[in-house]
């Protein structure tokens, strides 16, 4: 007698010039190419991509940043701020890289307690976390918000900068 095989997880792509509004809950990976507003819940990593623009609540297992992302993100691994990335809002997560050039607008917390598996199967909230979609002033959409100034970078983000220079040079 054959055994059935689970069904593969399959990734989620939104991709350029697709706008989405809601809820997102998902086991595999995200990734973000258009435009979402909403509230994310992926139990896989996500990334928006250099054309996405998400103005939304993030949970993850990781969390990777090219294009805009508003709102708070809470990454059980790490978080990452790559170059031509934008966030703006407040970020939980058990790490971070932040590539030099990246605009950081947002208040950072590390908490290595996320990085340990929740009992219950689902994924860990952190106590402040706020389940309202973030709402964004113009400005801040418009990209008028400066970056975070590099005393107020966690330690592991200042460590990573140099290395991405060197890659770059």
């Amino acid at each position: 007698m054959r055994r059935k095989r689970p069904a593969p997880v399959t990734d989620t792509l939104i991709g350029r010039g697709t706008t989405v509004e809601g809820r997102i809950e998902c086991d595999a990976g995200l990734r973000i190419e258009g435009e979402f507003t909403g509230e994310i819940v992926c139990r896989g990593d996500v990334v928006i991509g250099e054309s996405g623009v998400v103005r939304s609540n993030v949970t993850a297992r990781g969390v990777t940043v090219a294009g805009k992302l508003y709102g708070s993100v809470t990454a059980h691994g790490r978080f990452t701020l790559l170059r031509t990335g934008e966030m703006h809002g407040d970020v939980a997560a058990a790490g971070y890289v932040i590539e030099g050039g990246a605009k950081l607008n947002a208040d950072c917390r590390t908490d290595p307690s996320l990085a340990e598996e929740p009992r219950n199967g689902g994924l860990k909230q952190p106590a402040s976390s706020n389940a309202k979609p973030p709402h964004v002033s113009a400005a801040e959409a418009a990209g008028a918000a400066g970056a975070l100034p590099a005393s107020a970078v966690s330690r592991d983000a200042r460590l990573a900068a140099p290395q991405a220079k060197k890659q770059a040079g």
